[in-house]
């Protein structure tokens, strides 16, 4: 009986030991992500967000439950003897080169968001209802479908839908983390440093670099995606004060940014995106936008056929944007 006693009292003290540590792992959850969960509170976006480590869901803000993005789970779907075949657009181009994105060589063209493209390879996928978001951002995947960039030199594979944003980085330590955002998350051009939301958990949460430059270009995008333009147009201004080389880098987000302010950075801007990505039609497209509003209609005109006449035929939303304001043009 005297052996006993102190055995039982070790028992009830690792007990009360694993009582306690229980007890702080939903707080010591809470304060790995408190900068996190503050700096979404900043941008008021009211989007719902999940962050997965390693498979398994660390943390989460809201109830997410759309389905994941359609572009990769078709793509992952598709038959390995297939990938190698002719792709439905553009002419000329694999099937694994459009769905690894490089078709031409020029990453961020959106052919992975053109639905008719999509829509053509479904029948060579298995059949099968999306997946649940959260479920399909917990398994590791291919780079097929989805959006791959380098940012602070980790691999970031990246998808998105009209309200669903997902986000996969490796980190040394911790394995494949990953961001599932529902709700208002803007990608602009195909560049993921272009998503504040994005931005704070690379910083936050999976411990990269992020530079000041690309969160003022996204917080000036946010502004303006929410209908703030005087708020947008400072942040421009700043950035720009600080980092002048903003008016000249091919930077198709900023085109956009500077056409949509009417700002006169855009004829920089313009030339610089033009230069380097004659083929991105989404170029020729802001710049149109930018001199029909600066009443350059001829100039405008010209922009917007040059995305209308292209051979081979671009797919791409742009195309039939174009044509509406071609239509519009001939009024003057």
């Amino acid at each position: 009986m005297e052996a006993w006693v102190p055995a039982q009292n070790r028992l009830q003290e690792v007990k009360l030991w694993l009582a306690v540590l229980l007890a702080c792992w939903p707080l010591a959850a809470r304060d790995q992500f408190a900068k996190f969960e503050l700096d979404l509170h900043n941008m008021a976006s009211g989007s719902r967000t999940a962050i997965i480590e390693s498979g398994r869901v660390v943390w989460r803000n809201g109830k997410i439950t759309e389905a994941a993005c359609e572009a990769p789970v078709i793509a992952e779907r598709i038959p390995h003897a297939l990938l190698d075949t002719p792709a439905p657009a553009p002419p000329g181009a694999t099937i694994r080169q459009v769905l690894e994105n490089t078709a031409d060589g020029t990453p961020g063209e959106e052919v992975l968001e053109n639905t008719v493209f999509v829509d053509a390879l479904k029948p060579m996928a298995r059949v099968g209802r999306l997946p649940d978001a959260v479920r399909f951002a917990s398994h590791e995947h291919k780079a097929l479908g989805w959006f791959d960039q380098k940012y602070d030199g980790s691999e970031i594979l990246w998808c998105h839908g009209p309200s669903l944003l997902i986000v996969q980085v490796e980190v040394s330590g911790k394995g494949i983390l990953a961001l599932v955002v529902s709700g208002d998350a803007q990608v602009e051009a195909g560049n993921i440093a272009r998503s504040d939301i994005a931005l704070a958990f690379f910083k936050d949460v999976a411990g990269l670099e992020v530079s000041q430059r690309d969160e003022w270009i996204a917080q000036a995008l946010d502004e303006f995606h929410r209908g703030h333009r005087e708020a947008s147009a400072q942040l421009v201004h700043q950035a720009l004060d600080k980092f002048p080389e903003l008016e000249s880098m091919p930077d198709v987000s900023l085109l956009y940014l500077f056409a949509q302010l009417r700002l006169p950075e855009t004829e920089a801007s313009a030339t610089a995106v033009i230069r380097d990505h004659p083929s991105l039609p989404t170029a020729w497209f802001y710049y149109g936008e930018y001199l029909e509003n600066s009443k350059r209609y001829r100039e405008a005109a010209a922009c917007f056929e040059k995305i209308t006449m292209h051979q081979p035929p671009w797919h791409n939303w742009t195309v039939a944007a174009a044509r509406k304001e071609l239509t519009y043009l001939k009024t003057y």
